[in-house]
Protein backbone atom coordinates (compact mmCIF):
# COMPACT_ATOMS: atom_id res chain seq x y z
CA UNK A 1 0.00 0.00 0.00
CA UNK A 2 2.70 2.59 0.84
CA UNK A 3 4.92 1.41 -2.24
CA UNK A 4 1.62 2.26 -4.32
CA UNK A 5 1.27 5.76 -2.64
CA UNK A 6 4.18 6.48 -3.10
CA UNK A 7 4.36 5.22 -7.37
CA UNK A 8 1.04 7.67 -7.36
CA UNK A 9 2.30 10.69 -5.94
CA UNK A 10 5.58 10.66 -8.17
CA UNK A 11 3.24 10.55 -11.14
CA UNK A 12 1.63 13.18 -10.02
CA UNK A 13 4.61 15.14 -9.50
CA UNK A 14 6.84 13.34 -12.86
CA UNK A 15 5.08 13.51 -16.09
CA UNK A 16 6.92 11.39 -18.35
CA UNK A 17 10.61 11.91 -17.08
CA UNK A 18 9.93 15.61 -16.85
CA UNK A 19 11.41 17.65 -13.94
CA UNK A 20 8.38 19.24 -11.64
CA UNK A 21 9.51 23.21 -12.42
CA UNK A 22 9.48 22.45 -16.06
CA UNK A 23 5.96 20.48 -15.97
CA UNK A 24 4.63 23.36 -14.05
CA UNK A 25 5.75 25.74 -16.54
CA UNK A 26 4.18 23.63 -19.10
CA UNK A 27 0.56 23.63 -17.24
CA UNK A 28 0.92 27.41 -16.69
CA UNK A 29 1.07 27.65 -20.23
CA UNK A 30 -1.54 26.01 -21.67
CA UNK A 31 -4.06 27.19 -19.06
CA UNK A 32 -3.41 30.86 -19.95
CA UNK A 33 -3.93 29.48 -23.35
CA UNK A 34 -6.86 28.17 -22.59
CA UNK A 35 -7.82 31.12 -21.01
CA UNK A 36 -7.52 33.04 -24.29
CA UNK A 37 -9.76 30.76 -26.20
CA UNK A 38 -12.55 31.06 -23.88
CA UNK A 39 -12.02 34.95 -24.17
CA UNK A 40 -12.40 34.58 -27.33
CA UNK A 41 -15.30 32.17 -27.57
CA UNK A 42 -17.21 34.83 -25.07
CA UNK A 43 -16.26 37.50 -28.09
CA UNK A 44 -18.03 35.19 -30.46
CA UNK A 45 -20.67 34.06 -28.85
CA UNK A 46 -21.86 38.21 -27.81
CA UNK A 47 -21.39 38.96 -31.79
CA UNK A 48 -23.85 36.29 -32.43
CA UNK A 49 -26.44 37.36 -30.12
CA UNK A 50 -26.20 40.55 -31.03
CA UNK A 51 -26.83 39.94 -35.04
CA UNK A 52 -29.62 37.29 -33.90
CA UNK A 53 -31.30 40.31 -31.73
CA UNK A 54 -31.24 42.43 -34.94
CA UNK A 55 -32.51 40.09 -37.31
CA UNK A 56 -35.58 39.68 -35.06
CA UNK A 57 -35.91 43.75 -34.87
CA UNK A 58 -36.11 42.86 -38.49
CA UNK A 59 -38.34 40.59 -38.77
CA UNK A 60 -40.52 42.51 -35.98
CA UNK A 61 -40.69 45.17 -37.89
CA UNK A 62 -41.68 43.38 -41.51
CA UNK A 63 -44.49 41.55 -39.71
CA UNK A 64 -45.96 44.51 -37.86
CA UNK A 65 -49.41 46.07 -39.18
CA UNK A 66 -50.54 49.18 -38.48
CA UNK A 67 -54.04 50.19 -38.48
CA UNK A 68 -53.55 54.44 -38.44
CA UNK A 69 -50.75 56.64 -39.43
CA UNK A 70 -50.99 57.60 -35.64
CA UNK A 71 -50.12 54.32 -34.37
CA UNK A 72 -47.14 53.99 -36.86
CA UNK A 73 -45.74 57.22 -35.63
CA UNK A 74 -46.28 56.35 -31.78
CA UNK A 75 -44.29 52.83 -32.19
CA UNK A 76 -41.84 54.22 -34.52
CA UNK A 77 -41.26 57.05 -31.75
CA UNK A 78 -40.79 54.54 -28.97
CA UNK A 79 -38.12 52.55 -30.92
CA UNK A 80 -36.84 56.13 -31.98
CA UNK A 81 -36.25 56.60 -28.26
CA UNK A 82 -34.82 53.13 -26.84
CA UNK A 83 -32.31 53.26 -29.76
CA UNK A 84 -31.05 56.90 -28.78
CA UNK A 85 -30.79 55.67 -25.42
CA UNK A 86 -28.54 52.29 -27.02
CA UNK A 87 -26.54 55.12 -28.88
CA UNK A 88 -25.83 57.32 -25.96
CA UNK A 89 -24.62 54.47 -24.00
CA UNK A 90 -22.56 53.45 -26.72
CA UNK A 91 -21.02 57.06 -26.76
CA UNK A 92 -20.51 56.76 -22.78
CA UNK A 93 -18.94 53.61 -23.11
CA UNK A 94 -16.55 54.82 -26.04
CA UNK A 95 -15.79 57.61 -24.02
CA UNK A 96 -14.84 55.53 -20.79
CA UNK A 97 -12.70 53.30 -22.95
CA UNK A 98 -11.12 56.10 -24.74
CA UNK A 99 -10.05 57.82 -21.23
CA UNK A 100 -8.53 54.77 -19.66
CA UNK A 101 -6.76 54.20 -22.93
CA UNK A 102 -5.62 57.74 -22.50
CA UNK A 103 -4.69 56.46 -18.53
CA UNK A 104 -2.91 53.73 -19.38
CA UNK A 105 -0.72 55.32 -22.74
CA UNK A 106 0.44 57.84 -19.72
CA UNK A 107 1.25 55.73 -17.43
CA UNK A 108 3.59 53.62 -19.98
CA UNK A 109 4.85 56.27 -20.61
CA UNK A 110 5.92 57.46 -17.68
CA UNK A 111 7.21 54.00 -16.65
CA UNK A 112 9.22 53.99 -20.49
CA UNK A 113 10.39 57.41 -19.49
CA UNK A 114 11.88 56.15 -15.79
CA UNK A 115 13.18 52.86 -17.20
CA UNK A 116 14.97 55.49 -20.13
CA UNK A 117 16.36 57.21 -16.94
CA UNK A 118 17.51 54.48 -15.25
CA UNK A 119 19.29 52.89 -18.24
CA UNK A 120 20.87 55.95 -19.12
CA UNK A 121 22.39 56.24 -15.62
CA UNK A 122 23.35 52.70 -15.30
CA UNK A 123 25.18 53.05 -18.71
CA UNK A 124 26.95 56.19 -17.38
CA UNK A 125 28.38 54.63 -14.50
CA UNK A 126 29.11 51.13 -16.51
CA UNK A 127 31.38 53.67 -19.00
CA UNK A 128 33.10 55.74 -16.44
CA UNK A 129 33.70 53.60 -13.57
CA UNK A 130 33.74 50.01 -14.35
CA UNK A 131 37.22 49.07 -16.22
CA UNK A 132 36.44 47.48 -20.05
CA UNK A 133 38.16 43.73 -19.22
CA UNK A 134 35.56 43.58 -16.85
CA UNK A 135 32.86 45.04 -18.47
CA UNK A 136 33.55 42.26 -21.34
CA UNK A 137 33.51 39.60 -18.81
CA UNK A 138 30.19 40.66 -17.58
CA UNK A 139 28.73 40.37 -21.19
CA UNK A 140 30.02 37.40 -22.00
CA UNK A 141 28.52 35.59 -18.91
CA UNK A 142 24.80 37.46 -18.86
CA UNK A 143 22.23 35.49 -20.61
CA UNK A 144 18.41 36.14 -20.68
CA UNK A 145 16.19 33.53 -18.91
CA UNK A 146 12.97 33.25 -21.24
CA UNK A 147 11.03 32.10 -18.80
CA UNK A 148 11.59 33.81 -15.93
CA UNK A 149 11.82 36.88 -18.11
CA UNK A 150 15.59 38.02 -16.29
CA UNK A 151 19.29 38.24 -17.07
CA UNK A 152 21.55 35.99 -15.07
CA UNK A 153 25.20 35.71 -14.74
CA UNK A 154 26.58 32.15 -16.01
CA UNK A 155 28.19 30.85 -13.17
CA UNK A 156 32.43 31.04 -13.48
CA UNK A 157 34.17 27.51 -13.95
CA UNK A 158 37.37 26.32 -13.80
CA UNK A 159 38.00 24.99 -17.38
CA UNK A 160 41.63 24.77 -18.80
CA UNK A 161 40.42 26.67 -21.97
CA UNK A 162 38.28 29.36 -20.49
CA UNK A 163 39.09 31.64 -17.45
CA UNK A 164 40.53 29.76 -15.19
CA UNK A 165 39.89 31.67 -11.06
CA UNK A 166 43.75 32.31 -10.02
CA UNK A 167 44.36 31.13 -6.33
CA UNK A 168 44.66 33.96 -3.74
CA UNK A 169 48.56 34.21 -2.75
CA UNK A 170 49.51 33.50 0.86
CA UNK A 171 51.64 36.65 1.13
CA UNK A 172 47.85 38.84 0.87
CA UNK A 173 45.97 37.13 2.76
CA UNK A 174 43.49 40.24 4.68
CA UNK A 175 44.92 42.02 2.23
CA UNK A 176 44.03 43.29 -1.35
CA UNK A 177 47.74 42.63 -3.08
CA UNK A 178 50.60 40.66 -1.87
CA UNK A 179 52.85 42.33 0.56
CA UNK A 180 56.03 41.72 1.87
CA UNK A 181 57.56 41.09 5.61
CA UNK A 182 59.30 44.56 5.72
CA UNK A 183 56.47 46.14 4.53
CA UNK A 184 53.91 44.89 7.09
CA UNK A 185 56.48 46.08 9.61
CA UNK A 186 56.62 49.48 8.20
CA UNK A 187 52.53 49.93 7.21
CA UNK A 188 52.51 48.77 11.81
CA UNK A 189 55.29 51.08 12.62
CA UNK A 190 55.92 54.16 10.28
CA UNK A 191 52.83 56.54 9.94
CA UNK A 192 53.71 57.03 6.00
CA UNK A 193 51.19 56.22 3.47
CA UNK A 194 54.05 54.36 0.99
CA UNK A 195 53.32 51.19 2.89
CA UNK A 196 49.85 51.32 3.36
CA UNK A 197 47.29 48.36 1.90
CA UNK A 198 44.38 51.19 1.46
CA UNK A 199 46.70 53.93 0.68
CA UNK A 200 44.66 55.63 4.09
CA UNK A 201 46.50 58.40 5.65
CA UNK A 202 46.29 58.86 9.15
CA UNK A 203 45.02 62.28 10.20
CA UNK A 204 45.09 63.93 13.49
CA UNK A 205 41.93 64.58 15.69
CA UNK A 206 40.36 67.94 14.10
CA UNK A 207 39.09 69.32 17.18
CA UNK A 208 36.23 71.82 17.12
CA UNK A 209 36.92 75.74 17.29
CA UNK A 210 36.52 77.34 20.99
CA UNK A 211 33.19 79.34 21.82
CA UNK A 212 34.16 80.78 25.49
CA UNK A 213 36.76 83.19 26.21
CA UNK A 214 38.64 83.36 29.52
CA UNK A 215 37.51 86.42 32.16
CA UNK A 216 39.03 89.20 32.10
CA UNK A 217 38.75 92.08 35.06
CA UNK A 218 37.82 95.45 34.15
CA UNK A 219 40.10 98.60 34.24
CA UNK A 220 39.63 101.09 36.77
CA UNK A 221 40.88 104.33 36.92
CA UNK A 222 43.61 104.88 39.33
CA UNK A 223 42.04 107.80 41.33
CA UNK A 224 38.74 105.69 41.73
CA UNK A 225 40.80 103.07 42.78
CA UNK A 226 42.36 104.82 45.73
CA UNK A 227 39.30 106.14 46.76
CA UNK A 228 37.78 102.43 47.14
CA UNK A 229 40.88 100.91 48.81
CA UNK A 230 40.65 103.97 50.97
CA UNK A 231 36.72 103.46 51.60
CA UNK A 232 37.30 99.59 52.60
CA UNK A 233 40.46 99.93 54.69
CA UNK A 234 39.56 99.45 58.53
CA UNK A 235 40.97 102.20 60.57
CA UNK A 236 41.45 102.22 64.46
CA UNK A 237 39.50 103.64 67.08
CA UNK A 238 41.01 107.30 68.44
CA UNK A 239 40.63 108.05 72.18
CA UNK A 240 41.16 111.24 74.06
CA UNK A 241 41.81 111.78 77.31
CA UNK A 242 39.57 114.11 78.56
CA UNK A 243 39.61 113.57 82.71
CA UNK A 244 42.56 116.51 82.51
CA UNK A 245 40.22 118.61 81.16
CA UNK A 246 36.94 117.93 83.25
CA UNK A 247 39.27 118.32 86.72
CA UNK A 248 39.51 121.94 85.68
CA UNK A 249 35.68 122.31 85.42
CA UNK A 250 34.35 120.83 88.56
CA UNK A 251 32.83 117.49 89.58
CA UNK A 252 33.35 114.24 87.47
CA UNK A 253 31.54 113.79 85.01
CA UNK A 254 29.12 111.25 84.02
CA UNK A 255 29.75 107.97 82.19
CA UNK A 256 27.75 108.68 79.02
CA UNK A 257 29.66 112.08 78.65
CA UNK A 258 32.77 109.87 79.20
CA UNK A 259 31.77 107.24 76.07
CA UNK A 260 30.49 109.85 73.75
CA UNK A 261 34.24 111.20 73.71
CA UNK A 262 35.32 107.99 72.40
CA UNK A 263 34.78 108.27 68.59
CA UNK A 264 35.07 106.14 65.38
CA UNK A 265 36.89 108.46 62.61
CA UNK A 266 35.21 107.04 59.38
CA UNK A 267 36.64 108.44 56.02
CA UNK A 268 32.72 109.63 55.21
CA UNK A 269 33.23 113.67 54.43
CA UNK A 270 31.00 115.48 56.73
CA UNK A 271 28.55 117.70 55.61
CA UNK A 272 27.62 120.06 58.24
CA UNK A 273 29.77 122.82 59.82
CA UNK A 274 31.40 122.43 63.06
CA UNK A 275 29.68 124.33 65.84
CA UNK A 276 31.82 127.01 68.10
CA UNK A 277 30.46 125.89 71.17
CA UNK A 278 31.85 122.92 73.00
CA UNK A 279 31.14 119.26 72.42
CA UNK A 280 31.04 118.78 76.36
CA UNK A 281 27.28 118.82 77.53
CA UNK A 282 28.78 120.95 79.96
CA UNK A 283 29.81 124.36 79.60
CA UNK A 284 32.61 126.53 81.33
CA UNK A 285 31.88 129.13 82.15
CA UNK A 286 28.68 127.51 83.98
CA UNK A 287 30.28 124.25 85.92
CA UNK A 288 28.10 121.59 86.57
CA UNK A 289 24.72 122.93 84.73
CA UNK A 290 24.36 121.52 81.26
CA UNK A 291 23.82 123.60 78.13
CA UNK A 292 20.97 123.66 75.94
CA UNK A 293 19.98 124.80 72.67
CA UNK A 294 18.74 128.79 72.78
CA UNK A 295 15.61 129.84 70.55
CA UNK A 296 16.92 131.99 67.42
CA UNK A 297 13.53 133.46 66.42
CA UNK A 298 12.27 133.59 62.88
CA UNK A 299 14.58 132.70 60.51
CA UNK A 300 15.01 136.30 58.04
CA UNK A 301 14.51 136.10 54.12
Amino acid sequence: MLTAKVKAMESKLLVGGKNIVDHTNEQQKILQQRRHEIAEQKRCEREMQQEMESHEEETLELKETYTSLQQEVDIKTKKLKKLFAKLQAVKAEIHDIQEAHIRERQELEQTQNELTRDLKLKHQIIENFIPLEEKSKIVSRAYIDEEDEHWKMQPITRIEDEHQMMTRPLSAVGYRRPLCHHARVAMMMKPDTRYKAENIQILDMDLPTRTTIDYQEPEIAPTVAAALRDALRDEDEIQVDAFGFYSTLGPTPPASAISSLKKTKSGRPRTGKMSSSPTSPFSPSSPGSPLYPQCRGLVPK
